[in-house]
């Protein structure tokens, strides 16, 4: 059996290493457009900061489990004679295929982003571009202030370079944080140095003789020698649109990770699936799903048959200039019938977003002990019944819930 799987990411190294683990004696691929071996993804920013970081995987996954890492881009998937086409024409046969191109960049319709010393942040190639950039620059601008905005800007700061986030939203890490969480991040981060502009659009990247300034829609101006621009990604579909397999906002597949192509399965950033709080399509970024999802996928691709129930499309662990953040679910609902409960104190704040007596949003600032039990309870979907009480007032501890219900499918 010859297993394929398209992408390097976490989502086709689970695959490839679960592969293995059912399948000893199969051929397993992986392709990557990518020129290096694979690596921690939400790492990268650390090669822009220290000249000594490594974020490949430990231990390599690669040479252990007998993978092969064939360096290439995938240009068209030929279904019917279960092949993938390579740049140049050159074709690989499979039994099996995986894609787990994850995501790329949105870069936006603003004059001058394509010009020279405005970098994305995706690759290690992106990182290493940057700090190769670094020479001479004292400023720079970074056009997002989501996860990835946030982290590129700290990299910078470590290396004393004064930065400034440009935000259009009103608030830093929207749909992660409320506007009272943002506040208490966005303190944080200006005693770090660093300016944060929200509620302000860019316009236009200006470059004249190697020196760079961002406009803004209000006209003012903030003088950058280098931008990293950090506005979200999209899944990484477009080599995949005439292949036959179904796309929308992803790749859409069943509940077995499996495409409407039979032997042709799809992980991670790329799948369009199941919110499980809305239950409307949707698309997740987020490395813990991916890993999940390529576990699956790969497991199903050796004969298992695994359902994906579906994902959180927030559900964030991250620390931020040395504030911890635990954020799942719904933090802000937008229509009726949820119920929040907000609690503030020092070196603390927490939200839970409640709809009867189950558990939609988490979010805790600060202290964030017993933050696992919220969020595994919210990706279970378990009511709390007579433990609503309790989990409202922040007091839930694993000991109330396993005396209470029995812990079946909580992930403990």
């Amino acid at each position: 059996m010859d297993y394929i799987i398209i992408g390097g990411g976490i989502a086709g190294i689970t695959a490839a290493k679960t592969i293995r683990r059912r399948d000893r004696h199969a051929g397993i691929t992986i392709i990557s457009g990518e020129k290096v071996c694979p690596y921690y993804r939400p790492m990268i920013p650390l090669l822009i900061e220290d000249d000594d970081a490594d974020v490949t995987y430990a231990g390599d996954p690669l040479g252990k489990y007998e993978i092969a890492l064939l360096h290439d881009r995938v240009e068209h998937v030929a279904a019917e004679e279960r092949e993938v086409v390579l740049a140049g024409g050159r074709r690989r046969g499979f039994d099996r295929l995986l894609i787990a191109t994850g995501s790329r960049p949105v870069i936006p319709r603003i004059e001058g982003i394509s010009g020279p010393g405005v970098f994305t942040l995706r690759t290690v190639d992106d990182a290493l571009g940057i700090k190769a950039a670094l020479h001479g620059v004292k400023k720079a601008a970074v056009i997002g202030g989501g996860f990835v905005g946030i982290k590129a800007a700290l990299a910078l700061c470590r290396r004393g370079i004064e930065v400034t986030i440009v935000e259009q939203l009103g608030q830093i890490l929207p749909r992660r944080l409320d506007a009272r969480a943002a506040e208490i991040v966005s303190e944080a981060l200006a005693r770090r140095g660093i300016r944060i502009l929200t509620g302000s659009a860019v316009s236009g990247i200006m470059h004249d003789g190697g020196r760079i300034a961002v406009r803004l829609e209000s006209g003012s101006i903030t003088e950058a020698g280098l931008v990293v621009v950090a506005a979200g990604v999209r899944p990484d579909i477009e080599t995949f649109r005439d292949s036959g397999i179904k796309t929308g906002l992803g790749i859409r597949v069943g509940g077995m990770l499996e495409t409407n192509i039979p032997g042709i399965y799809a992980a991670g950033d790329v799948v369009e699936f199941r919110d499980l709080l809305t239950g409307r399509p949707s698309v997740s970024g987020l490395w813990s799903n991916a890993e999940e999802m390529g576990r699956i996928a790969g497991a199903n691709m050796a004969g298992d048959r695994i359902k994906f129930g579906g994902f959180l499309p927030v559900m964030n662990a991250a620390e931020i200039a040395d504030i911890p953040i635990v954020s799942a679910g719904i933090i802000e609902p937008l229509e009726e019938g949820y119920e929040t409960v907000i609690d503030e104190g020092p070196g603390r704040y927490r939200r839970l977003v409640f709809r009867g007596d189950m558990l939609y949003g988490v979010l805790f600032i600060g202290d964030v002990r017993n933050a696992g039990i919220y969020v595994n309870l919210l990706k279970n979907r378990i009511p709390l019944g007579a433990l609503m009480e309790k989990a409202a007032s922040g007091d839930l501890r694993y000991v109330h819930f396993v005396k209470t219900h029995p812990p079946a499918g909580l992930a403990l």
